[in-house]
């Protein structure tokens, strides 16, 4: 019996077998060539690791179903499938479907119409189009579609499969959740009408279903059409399970899958795209809700998979017939292959950090965990190794050990030199954190993978240039991390106060009630570490807003959470520590007094720039590379674990 029979087990769908239970769900990371709007190299080559990944479907993310009113985004950030472009020979459509079949897996690719979240700077400055009539807050006007404009619509996600399936697309997933134009239909919040097409959940399904019907029509009965929606819309006012289930019996006549999700890009896209906060799985009650409502077609449930163990059972038990994954295997593509083939202990895990598509919404959607990812040409450009360097690495956190684990891969010599008796660097503290086990999961990862590969670990090792001299080594990695700033305040000095890493160290002696001074990212995450152990917390901030640092999906996660489970103050300033407590200073000149048994300062860090400058005036090496935190001013700067990680591989891919 293998370890994941259920999981790889196959299912016939309209005559097309699936290998496996697995699907690659689409996660946004496509990048159109600007001016055909067709996916560039590195959308074909991302969504060819995910294929020779060994998942059983990969599908292509929002891809708007025509140039007029759909597009949310510019060009450069949404495909566009059209008729004039899928003609030409050897063109890009047909080379992203052959790069995903010559794996064995099903390419798919994803429909939407953002209708009335649409953009008006990117349809030649029209007015998008909705449901129902009204003025946005940013004074967008919204047209209510009548008939005439909805057929159009429907005509145009009939074409735009069919222009899918000519180019090699056997199946579609319409994108009928998260509150783009087909859920903004479904959904009472934003469906207001009083017509045939509002009101009643008969009503308020008849666009859609038009929509699907004709999708039918056009494409015919050997065309697989996979219909995703939110089981739960986590908004005041919009749809509910029940309907949602309702709503899946009107559409099995119809689809083929029902592919169930949550949330909404209203007010809940921390639902949507699962953070730390949530538990593995944890849209796969919805999922089982559509089993259970009588619904036949298969239910694909997605949300935050990567437990194997989990999802198999998932399957077994008949929660779901598919499970989708979408970050894990961002994080690494292989991940299917490697549970299906024994190797699961070298899964890269992802850390759920939700940086990849957080950071879309500012232009970068990367992983931090995997450098390639967006960035599939340069390792096809990379040249080879010439020949075998020595290599000395300095410090032990994730960049030092993804630089010496990508120099040792490489066919180099490494030595990895640690000061302390364990590596892990600054990750050590997710040996604590309640929300941090993803990172965590990732740390011992990474240690993992150092001690099976051929790298000189030496501990409790300083590294001076004396010491560079002694190992003259032919490059020289300095990931030394950064050091904890102090801020100078009356009363730091007071025994109940602590530095927020050494906080989770020393657990046993923290109060029932905590003051966190600093309420960026990472002292909100501390506070609510604590908050969730049973602590009384409060933060106090000196500027206007909580977790500035955050993407803007983990913000939202992390502010709910806030508001929720702690106190807070903005815009005010810890002037004195005292035994009882602390006393703040709003902008105002008022005072602010808050008891507290224990205070924690978490104020940023600052780069070890004298141990970099140290290192770097030796002149016993060839190459001198420092990454991450340490690296001192200039135009590469660091704020999170995906410099230090990318830093690392990047310098180890440049001795050559």
């Amino acid at each position: 019996m293998r370890e994941f029979a259920n999981l790889e087990k196959p299912i016939t769908i309209r005559g097309i077998t699936f290998k496996n239970r697995i699907m690659a769900a689409p996660v946004g990371f496509v990048w159109p060539d600007p001016w055909s709007s067709m996916p560039d190299a590195h959308t074909i080559l991302n969504h060819e690791d995910r294929a020779r990944g060994g998942a059983a479907v990969v599908t292509l993310g929002e891809t708007a179903v025509s140039r007029t009113r759909s597009m949310r985004r510019s060009d450069g950030d949404v495909l566009v499938p059209d008729e004039e472009r899928l003609i030409y020979p050897a063109q890009a459509w047909l080379k992203l479907t052959d790069s995903i079949i010559r794996h064995g897996a099903i390419p798919n690719i994803q429909l939407f119409h953002a209708g009335e979240a649409t953009e008006p700077k990117w349809i030649h400055g029209q007015n998008p189009i909705g449901p129902t009539g009204y003025t946005r807050d940013d004074g967008v006007t919204v047209e209510e579609m009548d008939e005439e404009m909805m057929n159009t619509v429907a005509d145009e996600f009939a074409e735009a499969a069919f222009q899918a399936k000519f180019a090699n697309f056997p199946m579609v997933m319409l994108h009928g959740a998260h509150g783009w134009l087909l859920a903004q239909f479904f959904s009472k919040l934003t469906n207001k009408r009083t017509d045939k097409y509002g009101g009643s959940l008969e009503n308020r399904a008849r666009f859609p279903l038009m929509v699907v019907k004709r999708i039918r029509e056009r494409c015919g009965e050997d065309f697989i059409i996979e219909y995703r929606m939110s089981g739960d819309e986590h908004l005041d006012g919009g749809s509910t399970l029940d309907e949602a289930v309702e709503f899946g019996k009107m559409l099995e006549e119809y689809v083929d899958i029902l592919h169930i999700s949550s949330g909404s890009y209203y007010a809940s896209r921390q639902y949507t795209f699962p953070t730390i906060f949530t538990p593995h799985g944890c849209n796969l009650h919805l999922a089982e809700a559509f089993k259970k409502g009588g619904i036949k077609v298969p239910i694909a449930s997605v949300g935050a998979f990567w437990d194997p163990e989990l999802m198999d059972q998932a399957i077994a038990e008949g929660k779901a017939d598919f499970v989708a994954v979408s970050r894990q295997i961002a994080a690494d593509p292989m991940f299917p292959r490697k549970i299906f083939t024994g190797f699961k202990e070298e899964v890269r895990p992802c850390t759920r950090c939700i940086n990849c598509l957080g950071n879309k919404y500012v232009g970068r959607n990367e992983c931090d965990v995997n450098p390639i990812m967006g960035n599939e040409i340069y390792t096809i450009r990379t040249p080879d190794v010439k020949e075998k360097r020595k290599v000395l690495v300095v410090g032990g956190g994730p960049g030092g050990m993804n630089a010496a684990l990508t120099a040792a891969q490489r066919g180099h010599e490494v030595i990895l030199a640690e000061k302390s008796d364990q590596l892990g660097g600054n990750l050590k503290f997710t040996d604590y954190d309640l929300h941090k086990g993803r990172l965590k999961d990732y740390k011992d990862y990474l240690i993992r993978q150092v001690k099976n590969e051929r790298i000189d670990v030496r501990y409790n090792t300083n590294v001076n240039q004396a010491y560079v001299e002694q190992e003259e080594p032919y490059a020289l990695i300095v990931a030394v991390g950064a050091e904890k700033v102090r801020p100078n305040i009356k009363g730091i000095d007071k025994k109940h106060v602590m530095y927020a890493i050494d906080a989770y160290y020393h657990q046993d002696s923290i109060g029932d009630k905590v003051v966190m001074i600093g309420g960026g990212l990472s002292g909100c995450e501390v506070g609510l570490h604590f908050a969730d152990s049973g602590k009384e917390v409060t933060v106090i901030e000196m500027t206007e807003e909580l977790a500035a640092g955050a993407n803007v999906i983990h913000r939202a996660a992390v502010l709910e959470m806030m508001e929720e489970k702690t106190t807070y103050y903005l815009n005010s300033e810890v002037v004195e520590i005292t035994d009882t407590g602390v006393l703040a200073r709003d902008k105002k000149g008022n005072d602010i007094r808050v008891d507290a048994d224990t205070v924690i300062y978490c104020v940023g860090t600052k780069r070890k720039e004298d141990v970099v400058e140290h290192l770097r005036s030796s002149r016993y090496y060839k190459l001198f590379f420092p990454i991450g935190d340490c690296v001192p001013g200039s135009a590469i700067t660091s704020k999170n674990i995906k410099d230090a990680v990318h830093g690392g591989y990047f310098a180890a891919m440049d001795i050559i």
